[in-house]
């Protein structure tokens, strides 16, 4: 693995303060030309000005001040470092000064910088729009700039773009008028920016429709469609609308900008983008069609909507000085956009989602001895999107979960509203954050947090309880780092970590609360002899939890009867998985506590149970315990598969919907014969005019009938695919194609996946569709390797790299694949990838041992079941 590379930020003797930016793109030429006047303060005499600057010809500099014009004697662009020196045959005279640059840019094909992206018209003509991405360090693509996130100044934006265009940036327009020099031009002038970092600028120009409203507290708010879609906008601006006065009131302040856009991208690599003021999306994280949209579409809109708005606050008026803060902005928002969803729609159950999408997945990574602490060093730019991980959002909110839950949300809310208002239009730290959380609640949270912080992993809670007397119970809790591999060995470090502890006589409420800031503690409860004891009500704190083996026989019936809540139902059967998978408990007393759920209703509880029995199942896929784990699988989900049947019934909730389609796709996947059949007669009519699928059906449906399917299913589904408009419905097929099980047909699945027919952004989860069973993961990991230069040409020092390679290598069984995985990548190197590749072979080699250590047992169990 290679080595960090030496990185300097930029010097500190010359500083913006404002940019005045005009750019004009040229959509048929794939370029741009662009001037401008950046104000900055000379701190000290000297005659170099250096910026970040890549991929841009600088044509002409000059330093202006006094009156008098300093030309630039020498250009030096330094390509590996993304940066520009400018060198004057003068000094430059200390104070306020202009610097005047004119420059030329390529509109790139990789979603970073100032790119290109692709659409047609609702004639059918092929177009391009101009848009921009610039988080993390891609501003610098765009303009010659200070591209760090503390050196913040004010913009004044002016695009000159063809006159039936949409011209879009983060201010309202001030002006637009005719270009003097074209007719077939417009000039268009912005508002002046407050004083931002330079990776929240944006500008687009393109074709677009829009709805807008306004907000209780008068802000303009407007999604920005595909032409002849305007109503696949209405959901995301009903979310947006209620979301600012949310935002608003619980931070205290109003939100600084007289409008907001949220427009959606046909070609983006990421979500969605905080951008201020121009908040850019994927189609399917902002658009909602009323009658082809599934309830797990909506929810996701309605989610990246809550995120990326509360980045208006969190993010943009206060911004991490370095990226090694990166987790404050992703960590807080990915965890408040929780609270937004679940104050505009309760009915979600967000909270209870929230452990499967955030908090087990955290969990899962960070046990594993190549995750990273929370707060990461980060120098290169290359170093930089790596760290847009699991780490910084999911774990970042979890533990901000758990905080506010210790906390309280009155003493939050009063710290919020005081770092916000004392840090706006600044950069922060982490530590002004635990600062002014710990003055509004009177508790060390500074000391707290650096613990979950600034180490990685997180502790496993041992839980065991004294022999009863009367109506007292003494509980002893002891923590030692969790690991993926097994105990500890040696000294553990150690967290403070807040415990909460219930019992059956109030399970929803915490009988103690104690901060466990030592090896070990002693906990006396009022608990009567046949009263179980659960730690962790909730499952609010970032820990896993092992119990003795009486206390966790006594939590069983709570499980079977639902008097346990399903928070909690959850969290023991992950903990539980997880010690399983780590070789601290047996996988068979998994498998049999997970028996204990065949009565469970709640959607969230089945889709962490799936998840697990998905990778028991991977495990097992090449050994003679295959075809009697699906079996086990099978009978498992009958009861729940039988009680939401295929038909929605009116009225029925949003929960409703998305267990119904969970279950019809674990069955389906499963080979359940009803499943199957009833997946192919509704395939068959939905594709030849008869009923359409219902939306929340359409994914497991595709995802059965291609498993269980043949040449003609797939070239059917191809027809369809071809068909479509809305991409969501692409990307459903997308996503489903690779469940095919022939290896001629997964083959064209993957050379399929790099046509012009399917968009750079989805590639890597067309690819990542065949790895979902044995015979698609060979295939997979050999395209990955064939097609390397192209692949990593086409995405590389972007997240979806790392994407890429985690998908089609750690699901990997053996130790000749983790040496071959190893030996490839030690070739061709990859370094926005390189953590990810670490963490693949550690995974590889975790199953190799989890599979060596109980694949006997499991299959003596698994067959006891059979007979």
């Amino acid at each position: 693995m290679s080595e960090k590379k030496p990185f300097e930020r930029l010097p500190k003797d010359v500083t913006p303060t404002n940019y005045k930016l005009q750019l004009q793109p040229d959509l048929e030429k794939f370029t741009f030309d662009g001037s401008v006047d950046i104000t900055v303060q000379v701190q000290y005499a000297t005659s170099q000005i250096t910026t970040n600057s890549v991929d841009i010809k600088i044509s002409k500099a000059v330093f202006k001040s006094g009156g008098k014009d300093i030309e630039s004697s020498e250009i030096t662009f330094k390509p590996e470092d993304e940066k520009v020196t400018l060198t004057f045959a003068s000094e430059l005279p200390v104070g306020e000064g202009h610097l005047c640059l004119e420059f030329t840019g390529e509109l790139n094909d990789k979603m970073k910088g100032f790119y290109r992206s692709n659409y047609t018209t609702p004639s059918g003509e092929k177009r391009v729009c101009a848009v921009t991405q610039f988080e993390a360090t891609d501003a610098r693509r765009a303009f010659p700039c200070w591209d760090e996130p503390a050196v913040k100044a004010t913009f004044d934006v002016t695009l000159v773009v063809p006159k039936d265009r949409v011209a879009l940036s983060n201010m309202n327009v001030t002006s637009d008028n005719a270009s003097p020099d074209n007719a077939d031009l417009r000039v268009v002038t912005f508002a002046q920016t407050p004083i931002m970092s330079t990776y929240l600028l944006a500008f687009i120009v393109g074709e677009f429709d829009y709805v807008e409203g306004k907000s209780s507290d008068g802000v303009l708010v407007r999604v920005y469609t595909p032409l002849g879609r305007k109503e696949q906008g209405d959901f995301a601006l009903e979310v947006a609308v209620k979301t600012l006065p949310f935002y608003k009131d619980y931070f205290n302040i109003g939100f600084p900008l007289p409008k907001i856009d949220l427009i959606a991208i046909p070609d983006f690599a990421a979500g969605a983008m905080e951008n201020w003021g121009l908040v850019t999306y994927r189609e399917t994280a902002l658009l909602v069609d009323p009658k082809n949209s599934s309830s797990a579409s909506k929810q996701w809109v309605a989610l990246v909507v809550g995120h990326e708005l509360a980045h208006q606050w969190f993010g943009n008026l206060v911004t991490m000085e370095w990226w090694t803060h990166l987790w404050l902005n992703e960590g807080f928002a990915s965890w408040i956009e929780y609270l937004c969803v679940d104050h505009c729609f309760p009915e979600y159950d967000i909270w209870t989602q929230f452990l499967t999408t955030d908090y087990t997945r955290a969990l899962g990574l960070d046990a594993l001895s190549t995750s990273h602490p929370i707060e990461v060093p980060v120098g290169h730019p290359d170093e930089v999107d790596e760290i847009f991980d699991l780490i910084s959002y999911c774990k970042g909110s979890s533990v901000i979960r758990m905080l506010h839950d210790f906390i309280g949300d009155a003493a939050f809310r009063k710290g919020m509203n005081a770092y916000l208002t004392k840090h706006k239009y600044k950069n922060t730290q982490t530590e002004d954050l635990w600062r002014a959380l710990g003055e509004a609640s009177g508790k060390p949270i500074e000391e707290i947090m650096s613990s979950w912080t600034k180490q990685m992993g997180f502790p496993v809670i041992k839980v065991s309880a004294a022999a009863q007397e009367g109506n007292s119970r003494k509980i002893t809790i002891e923590q030692a780092k969790f690991c993926a591999d097994g105990p500890i060995s040696g000294e553990s470090p150690q967290w403070m970590v807040p415990v909460s502890i219930a019992t059956s006589a109030k399970p929803n409420e915490a009988a103690s609360k104690v901060v466990l800031d030592k090896p070990s503690l002693t906990v006396t409860l009022d608990v009567e002899p046949n009263q179980w004891v659960k730690v962790n009500p909730g499952t609010m704190g970032f820990y896993r939890v092992q119990y003795s083996p009486e206390m966790l026989e006594a939590l069983l019936p709570g499980i079977r009867s639902q008097e346990l809540a399903p928070r909690d139902r959850l969290g023991i059967e992950s903990d539980l998985f997880a010690l399983a998978k780590a070789g601290q408990a047996s996988t068979v007393d998994v498998l049999k506590v997970i028996e204990a759920f065949v009565n469970e209703k709640n959607y969230t509880v089945w889709t962490e149970i799936s998840t697990n029995l998905y990778t028991l199942g991977n495990l097992l896929s090449n050994t003679e315990s295959k075809d009697l784990f699906k079996a086990f699988a099978t009978k498992l989900f009958t009861q729940v598969y039988e009680h939401v049947s295929w038909n929605p019934k009116e009225g029925e909730d949003h929960l409703t919907a998305l267990l119904r389609g969970l279950v019809v796709r674990v069955m389906g996947k499963n080979g359940h014969p009803h499943a199957v059949e009833e997946a192919r007669k509704r395939f068959k009519a939905h594709c030849s005019g008869g009923e359409k699928i219902h939306a929340d059906l359409r994914a497991p449906v595709y995802v059965t009938v291609l498993a269980n399917g043949n040449e003609e299913t797939f070239e059917e589904m191809l027809k369809y695919f071809r068909t479509q408009e809305l991409h969501e419905e692409k990307e459903r097929v997308l996503r489903s194609l690779g469940s095919i099980k022939d290896p001629a047909l997964i083959q064209r699945v993957l050379e399929f996946s790099l046509t012009d027919e399917v968009r750079s952004q989805d590639t890597v989860f067309v690819i990542g569709g065949v790895t979902g069973h044995k015979e698609g993961k060979e295939l997979a990991w050999k395209f990955v390797q064939d097609k390397w230069s192209s692949l990593h040409e086409r995405y590389s020092g972007g997240f979806l790299l790392s994407r890429l390679v985690q998908t089609t290598t750690e699901g990997f069984v053996t130790e000749e694949k983790a040496l071959e995985v190893e030996a490839f990548f030690k070739e061709h190197k990859a370094p926005a990838a390189e953590r990810t590749i670490k963490q693949s072979l550690e995974n590889i080699r975790l199953n190799k041992a989890w599979l060596a250590r109980d694949a006997k047992s499991i299959h003596q169990w698994l067959k006891t079941k059979a007979e």
